[in-house]
């Protein structure tokens, strides 16, 4: 599958834990579940799994693998510094007494993801926003996994997308984008002060009615890397 050429992967993010900071990659695998490891754990209380749209302050953690290809071993960052590995007691208490709540450390094999394993926006769009609030907005307000630079930077072309196949590199991941992302309040959330700004939230509920980015499922796996070309290729096109 070859397709229409769109743009190029400029950055990738996976989230280790659900609702935490995430970690940049250079490379990572594509699978079925989307980037590997990505969202496996999660915090949870008497009423399922915790995001940051019911508890912002899980932003304040941030997550990592130390083994980043095969997606194993986390650890957490705390608001504090300290770094703590997943399944450790004491990362449980520190959560617990930071969120003032009952609370117990779960993963799942499958990732505990919102609407779909793959999250995609662009840098077009992202700009575009930016010069709403009239400010350099920093991408990780958007918890993407797969950030595009494309071609020709017109805003808002993912809108476009679904229905379509997007080929991820020369023989690599392909995935089918499902439907456009409905924000919320997190876009409100500075990833390093945890300070509120509604402007981000507000205009994207002025402009787009709230649609920001798409999310997509994996069609077929592969390793991903930054730089790879991305392309645009029709759902009914056979895989090659």
């Amino acid at each position: 599958m070859r397709g229409e050429p769109v743009g190029l992967v400029a950055d990738l993010w996976r989230y280790p834990v659900k609702s935490f900071g995430g970690e940049q990659l250079r490379r990572a695998f594509l699978g079925p579940f989307g980037l590997l490891g990505d969202r496996r754990h999660a915090v949870l209380d008497d009423r399922g799994a915790l995001s940051a749209r019911r508890v912002p302050a899980l932003l304040g953690y941030r997550a990592r693998f130390a083994d980043a290809e095969a997606g194993e071993g986390a650890v957490v960052r705390t608001p504090e510094g300290e770094e703590l590995a997943w399944g450790d007691p004491r990362l449980e208490e520190h959560v617990r007494g930071a969120l003032g709540r009952e609370v117990t450390l779960a993963t799942s094999p499958v990732g505990i993801h919102d609407a779909a394993p793959v999250h995609l926006v662009t840098t077009a769009s992202i700009a575009t926003v930016g010069r709403w609030v009239d400010d350099e907005i920093d991408r990780r307000r958007f918890r993407a996994n797969v950030i595009v630079e494309l071609d020709e930077p017109r805003p808002f072309a993912e809108a476009g997308w679904p229905g379509e196949r997007l080929v991820l590199g020369d023989g690599g991941p392909v995935i089918q984008v499902v439907s456009p992302t409905e924000r919320c309040v997190v876009t409100t959330v500075d990833p390093d002060t945890l300070e509120r700004d509604k402007s981000v939230l507000a205009g994207l509920a002025r402009e787009r009615d709230n649609l920001f980015g798409v999310y997509a499922t994996v069609v077929r796996a592969g390793w991903l890397r930054v730089g790879a070309p991305v392309r645009l290729a029709r759902a009914s096109v056979a895989l090659t």
